[in-house]
């Protein structure tokens, strides 16, 4: 895998060491007014800056030990597979609430629609949370006074999960007839490890061609926990399953002791590869790495599986900081551009005008705005998004149209003398319409104004 797919995973990774919160928080923390932190899905960023993270030496501190057993470790960088066998539960990162992966296919869906105070707690979180799944919830865990509901996204392998609880009061929690949300958010089913080990993800080491009919393989190891950026080399160890249909190998990191910082390093040369010994060869049977669940394939019919490329970021993005006022004014682009499913454009203005406002922070937004001040007390004023309503895809203001000008890289329709201002240039589509308003100023240097705006990268 490559090194921003490490540093990605690393990043969410939840660290082996962390603790259920089934207590409330202020039980943990010395101090009033300490409020739960409930983490919620958000979309996924992209990694271009994720390297400069590491550059700078990003640092979390985790409090806590972890306890060590004595399992067999492969020597060096390579290794038969170990003789112990993995607990055969998987878990939200591998960690926290266990469960065998048959609940999944077993247990009902739509669990979210029982007369239960468990659902009827999940169902109050949906209603706050809305980029959660709506429906489509199963029970994978159940107790008389825990719940664990899972459901799938629309979009890429990870899962939302939502876990509730009664019997302890947790400060700021959303409650439904005794029963209250303890956590919720993204969930990557992966296998749970042994004691004393974390799950590890695996691929195949460019360095050394793929032979489906060999006996060993060459693969680079991440792990997924805080290990104050020691590698993992040495600390390795690997179970293969063998069935007609695939070869499953599983990679465990052994634990370091004591506290850990989750420190991003990328080493300056490649690390060597981990060769796992196998018993047979893989031949036309898939190659899996079980460590996550589904297992993806990692070779199938003999044949490396090309991933796709992501989707490279698009040209014509740019970063929130080129936008006028972004650094000192109110407000944030970069937090409305995030949440909107539609293109937001902001304003790279001549010295002496300055943002006065911009609004569309939320967790789902519909509309943005934002107004602008120049140094004759000329106004610009943007307004972004759903201005239809109703599902309306047009509604072209009032005026005299007078030809077309350019919002940013999108032409639109140019009016003269709208109600409260000298221009408005329009654009509107099935998806969304845009519109900037001026005055005070003439008609070449509002069409200049609008021509230099930008669209805010995601």
């Amino acid at each position: 895998m490559s090194d921003d797919e490490r540093i990605e995973t690393a990043l969410r990774r939840r660290p082996a060491d962390e603790r259920e919160y089934g207590e409330p928080l202020a039980a943990l923390v010395e101090g009033e007014g300490v409020q739960r932190v409930r983490p919620v899905i958000r979309p996924r960023s992209r990694t271009d800056g994720l390297r400069a993270l590491a550059g700078v030496g990003a640092v979390l501190v985790l409090a806590g030990a972890l306890i060590r057993v004595a399992l067999p470790l492969g020597s060096g960088t390579s290794g038969s597979p170990t003789p112990f066998q993995p607990t055969g539960l998987i878990g939200c990162w591998g960690n926290g609430i266990s469960f065998p992966p048959s609940v999944l296919t077993s247990a009902k869906a739509n669990a979210e629609t029982a007369d239960t105070g468990a659902a009827a707690a999940l169902r109050a979180d949906l209603a706050q949370e809305l980029d959660m799944p709506a429906s489509g919830w199963t029970i994978v865990s159940q107790s008389d006074s825990q719940v664990m509901f899972i459901a799938g996204l629309t979009t890429g392998s990870d899962r939302a999960e939502v876990t509730v609880q009664r019997g302890t009061s947790l400060s700021g929690a959303v409650t439904a007839d005794g029963w209250q949300v303890a956590g919720s958010g993204s969930c990557q089913l992966m296998a749970v490890a042994p004691a004393g080990y974390t799950t590890g993800t695996w691929g195949l080491d460019p360095s050394v061609p793929y032979s489906a009919s060999a006996t060993e393989i060459d693969i680079d190891v991440a792990e997924l926990a805080c290990s104050s950026g020691r590698s993992p080399q040495g600390r390795i160890v690997t179970h293969v399953d063998y069935s007609q249909t695939a070869v499953s190998v599983t990679a465990f990191v052994l634990s370091l002791l004591g506290p850990q910082t989750c420190q991003l390093t990328i080493p300056a040369t490649p690390e060597p590869p981990y060769v796992v010994h196998l018993d047979q060869p893989v031949g036309s049977r898939d190659l899996v790495d079980g460590g996550t669940w589904p297992p993806p394939a990692i070779a199938h019919g003999g044949e490396v599986v090309v991933v796709p490329t992501p989707t490279a970021q698009p040209s014509n993005w740019h970063q929130p900081i080129d936008c006028s006022g972004e650094a000192d004014g109110p407000g944030s682009f970069k937090a409305a551009s995030m949440s909107a499913p539609f293109d937001v454009y902001c304003a790279v203005l001549p010295v002496g005008w300055q943002r006065e406002s911009v609004s569309g922070e939320g967790r789902v937004v519909t509309t943005v705005t934002a107004s602008y001040t120049g140094p004759s007390g000329q106004t610009l004023t943007l307004s972004e998004g759903d201005l239809c309503g109703a599902g309306q895809s047009a509604c072209a203001p009032a005026g005299t149209s007078t030809g077309t000008a350019m919002f940013g890289d999108l032409e639109g329709q140019l009016f003269e003398g709208p109600g409260g201002a000298d221009f408005t240039l329009y654009v509107g589509t099935a998806k969304a319409t845009w519109e900037a308003t001026g005055t005070g100023m003439s008609l070449e240097t509002f069409k200049a104004l609008t021509a230099a705006l930008i669209i805010v990268g995601k």
